[in-house]
């Protein structure tokens, strides 16, 4: 069958299978191949499909349902499949694509051929889905026509010659800008997620829907009895709330009755608490939580009812260990069940017993996090049946704010577990990888982006293909391994780390690599004393600035604005314990890096709310803090010397500890006191050789005052020089190979702490001051607040050379200045960046004393002298030029809106798939897609991304569909 309309049977295929819904996109009559491909890209729906032809023939827990794109868990999910295949639907190994073949979109062909095996295997074909083609006829695919979409997938491409392009490659040309996108969310509403199956089950034992007819009269008996007949929509949400915690409160009886107690004598005990851990605990708040929330209905009082919430949000924190509990005992029933068949059979047993074997007991342990997940939906429409002038709403408001913050705290542990998993698969496929002692990869913090790209270091000047793991403190740089082509696949050799706080990024263009050429998009990472740098290659512009901002985020996280401000140091934290933050008093969200703490007041504080707390004087400290205070040690890094730290004289007094200059001096020889400083000075300060003190004073041409490990006194300088930070090369594991600036074990967490702030670190704030913004506004190439999507939108249609200034939205560089330039029929953007002493520049080259005269500058000299690939001068401000051409601006594709938000609280973004919200906000809501855990996506101020939920206030003409305005 030779035919390009393969592809267009295959979809018909996965829509009757069910996988994919009716009126998707690839059945639009103007549908092209690249649809179905970006559609199948991340595995997802793969998996999906094997367990709709033969239930259970992938473990959901084997593959991740929200790869969002991430190389390293799409190939998972791709050789998940292949896999399956191969061992379960009996497909020969030459009837399997390659992983590459779909995630790079390399061969279409070969995807489109083991599916149409899959599809006629003998099991497929047990389900009663007719295969495709239906006809016996072999497939002769034209493979030149789909190996053309490698050009468009250009999220993670592969390293292959350029060659030109067919006319059948122009055809698909223009779908080269959707291909960085992620496939859209509604591709999965057809199938059915690990949450949906456990919201099934959540229905039938809690809900009043689930319920059975003669236990509803029953219960509907006793209201009577009981003087409490619900009438109005209120009452009925009333009854709901008290209905379904009694629900619950059986539904806890009942594991323990028919579980706990029978499984105490065959499951080892270790074992039985691991899978049991907290469900009796439950079951006693519970118990006293149903009683007090009946009584406040009995008594018809908000306020009772509202406390009720409140006063139990501390008990139900027990929820965060639980989920976090949750993964492994679930496991680990499944592990003695396949191992031991005495505990299969008594598991067994139990299940029938107590609800007839309907659902497994690993199933009915996730009951619990479903339920505390309903109480802030109950809560929101019991408040919209309740009269807006009543009085009854502020208290209930109060306790939908509280469970909406436990909502969002448990759900983002169960976020972290999942996070901490990819973690340490990471870890483990790194085969060679040397952590520091009492160290794993997860103390570096979460993995922001992960992927290809090619590296050029300025020292060797070798071009290499590397994988890259972006993490919160530093990034990983190793090769790939491909051990076996459908056993899980890649591994990966350590090459090198780069601790992000000691380096600066920077998005110019160097010259001799044409911007034109594959993998010819370009940003640098350099040292920030200028001492190494590299290069780093992306196939596009897009997915260079996706790169770049990733970074620009990492530094934002490890060392955010006003941070160090009036004596404070926050630093991000993880926090063994639940806390609250000390501004907004909500949880600290998730199980680790939830926060920041300043190890001077020990304030604990969400990353939104280190600008309020910033604004008082931290009451350890004497005044503003300096520019390099000391850090505190970390125990758990092998460079700290684990002689027992004292505390300084001046502290055991009371008194504030001396402003440091900034400057560290290292020990040459070991200073024991003697000869003992003039009187007149003070103590000695002791050390040993090596020791790196922290310098007071240096003023006196021959005693120092210094600091270590909180100790403060004088020394001879000539025991003492100034302080390098060694760079110690460890040889990677064998084979052997000669030394290379590559070879080094991962940097310690001391190191990766290291806060820097020069210039082009992105940690000096500069530009929030009202009047230089108000300064500004009088120049006809300043705009204002704008991304850079609608920058580009704006002058698409402008003469070259056309240019503006605007501030930038971008959560990682928020009041950031950028240069946006019309050239060559493409819109360039350059990042206006400031020294310490408050210069600005674009290149290193040459400082400006303002923007102003930066621009006056670049006026009348080219560009080209610091970016070769931009031959212009700034000819035409942009507001001059719509003043001159009236030009027509095409607005962007506007985005469908579900409705409005306003925000009630600060959210500081952590990830670049995140938009950040101010008090106030109106955010247009474009999906509530990811509402299961607290998560919806929204357009602000031209971005687009997700938010907390309950962070914002639903506008509720808008959520009726009556609201016709657009967004502030």
């Amino acid at each position: 069958m030779a035919t390009r309309d393969l592809w267009r049977l295959c979809a018909d295929w996965l829509i009757r299978c069910e996988i994919l819904p009716r009126d998707h996109r690839v059945m639009f009559p103007n549908a092209e191949i690249f649809d179905l491909a970006q559609t199948l890209r991340d595995g997802v729906l793969l998996c999906h499909l094997l367990n709709t032809l033969s239930p259970g023939a992938v473990d959901m827990k084997d593959f991740s349902q929200r790869p969002q794109m991430s190389q390293f868990l799409c190939l998972k999910n791709i050789r998940t499949f292949l896999q399956t295949c191969k061992n379960k639907f009996g497909l020969r190994e030459s009837d399997l694509f390659d992983s590459y073949d779909l995630f790079d979109v390399k061969d279409f062909a070969k995807v489109l051929n083991t599916l149409s095996k899959l599809s006629k295997s003998e099991l497929a074909l047990a389900s009663g889905i007719d295969g495709f083609p239906q006809d016996n006829s072999s497939i002769q695919v034209e493979h030149d026509y789909y190996n053309t979409l490698e050009e468009l997938a250009t999220g993670f491409p592969p390293d292959r010659l350029s060659r030109v392009p067919s006319p059948v490659e122009d055809v698909y040309r223009t779908l080269e800008d959707r291909a960085c996108e992620l496939p859209d969310e509604d591709i999965y509403s057809a199938v059915t997620t690990v949450e949906e199956g456990e919201q099934e089950i959540y229905e039938d034992l809690c809900s009043l829907r689930g319920r059975t007819t003669r236990r509803r009269k029953e219960r509907e008996r006793d209201q009577l009895e009981q003087g409490f007949e619900p009438k109005t929509k209120r009452e009925h949400c009333l009854k709901e709330l008290i209905e379904t915690e009694k629900n619950y409160v059986e539904a806890l009886q009942m594991i323990k009755t028919f579980f706990i107690h029978p499984l105490k004598n065959i499951i080892p005990s270790p074992n039985h608490e691991l899978i049991f851990k907290h469900i009796e605990g439950l079951g006693n708040i519970h118990t006293a939580f149903q009683s007090d929330l009946h009584q406040a209905v009995r008594r018809s009082s908000a306020q009772a009812l509202g406390d009720c919430f409140i006063k139990y949000k501390p008990q139900l924190l027990l929820y965060g260990d639980f989920c976090s509990n949750l993964p492994q005992a679930q496991e680990r029933i499944d592990d003695l069940c396949r191992k031991n068949e005495i505990i299969r059979v008594a598991v067994e047993e139990c299940q029938r017993k107590a609800n007839e074997g309907k659902f497994r007991l690993r199933d009915l342990l996730s009951v619990p996090v479903q339920r505390v997940l309903k109480y802030h939906l109950l809560l929101k429409e019991l408040i919209k049946q309740t009269d807006k002038k009543s009085p009854d709403r502020t208290f209930l408001e109060k306790a939908l704010e509280a469970m909406q913050d436990l909502s969002l705290y448990v759900n983002e542990v169960k976020r972290d577990n999942e996070q901490l998993q990819l973690i340490q698969e990471i870890q483990d496929s790194i085969v060679d990888l040397q952590m520091p002692e009492k160290t794993s990869l997860k103390d570096y913090g979460r993995l922001l982006k992960d992927g290809e790209l090619k590296i050029k270091s300025h020292e060797d000047n070798r071009l290499k293909t590397r994988y890259i793991f972006l993490f919160d403190k530093v990034m990983l740089m190793c090769k790939s391994r491909t051990m076996e082509k459908f056993l899980w696949g890649e591994t990966y050799s350590y090459k090198n780390a780069l601790v992000l706080a000691q380096h600066r990024v920077e998005e110019g263009v160097p010259a001799g690599r044409p911007r034109s050429e594959k993998w010819g998009h370009v940003f640098l990472l350099s040292e920030n004393k200028n001492s190494v740098a590299y290069n780093f290659y992306a196939k596009t512009e897009e997915m260079k600035m996706k790169w770049v901002d990733a970074i620009k985020m990492a530094l934002d996280n490890t060392n955010p604005a006003n941070a160090r401000e009036k004596g404070h140091d926050f630093i991000m934290t993880t926090f063994e314990e639940p806390q609250t933050c000390s501004e907004c008093k909500k949880l600290l969200r998730g199980v680790f890096y939830q926060g920041y703490n300043c190890h001077r007041c020990k304030q604990s504080v969400h990353k939104e709310c280190i600008q309020k707390a910033s604004k008082r004087e931290c009451h350890i400290s004497n005044g503003p803090a300096p520019e390099l205070p000391p850090r505190p040690i970390d125990r758990s890094s092998t460079v700290y010397n684990h002689r027992s730290a004292s505390v300084s004289s001046a502290h055991s007094r009371g008194l504030p500890a001396k402003p440091s200059l900034g400057i560290k001096v290292k020990a040459v020889a070991s200073y024991t006191g003697t000869p003992a400083p003039p009187t007149n000075k003070g103590q000695a300060l002791k050390f040993e050789q090596g020791d790196v003190i922290d310098l007071i004073s240096n003023d006196n041409v021959q005693w120092w005052e210094g600091r270590l490990h909180g100790k403060e006194g004088f020394f001879l300088k000539s025991y003492v020089e100034e302080y390098r930070r060694p760079s110690v090369p460890i040889p990677v594991p064998p084979p052997p190979r000669k030394p290379s600036y590559e070879q080094q074990v991962l940097p310690s967490l001391s190191q990766a702490a290291t806060h820097y702030r020069g210039r082009g670190s992105g940690g000096h704030q500069y530009v929030n001051a009202p009047s230089l913004q108000e300064e500004f506004k009088q120049y006809p190439w300043y705009v204002g607040e704008m991304s850079r999507e609608s920058a580009m939108v704006k002058l698409e249609h402008h003469p070259s050379s056309t240019y503006l200034i605007r501030e930038s939205i971008n959560p990682a560089r928020r009041g950031d200045y950028a240069l946006s330039v019309k050239y060559d029929n493409n819109v360039k953007h350059i990042r206006v960046m400031r020294t310490q002493e408050g210069s600005f520049y674009l290149a290193d080259c040459r400082f400006f004393r303002s923007i102003p005269e930066l621009v006056d500058y670049y006026q009348k000299n080219s560009l080209a002298y610091s970016f070769p690939e931009l031959d212009t001068v700034l000819s035409i401000p942009y507001n001059e030029s719509v003043r001159q051409n009236a030009v027509f601006h095409p607005a962007p594709r506007e985005t469908p809106a579900l409705g409005y938000a306003v925000a009630s609280f600060d959210y500081a973004a952590t990830a670049t798939n995140q938009i950040s919200l101010t008090k106030g906000d109106r955010i247009k809501i474009v999906s509530k897609q990811g509402e299961d855990r607290g998560w919806w996506k929204g357009e602000l101020r031209g971005k687009i991304g997700y938010f907390p939920c309950a962070y914002v206030d639903e506008e509720e003409d808008a959520a009726d569909g009556n609201s016709a305005s657009s967004p502030r």
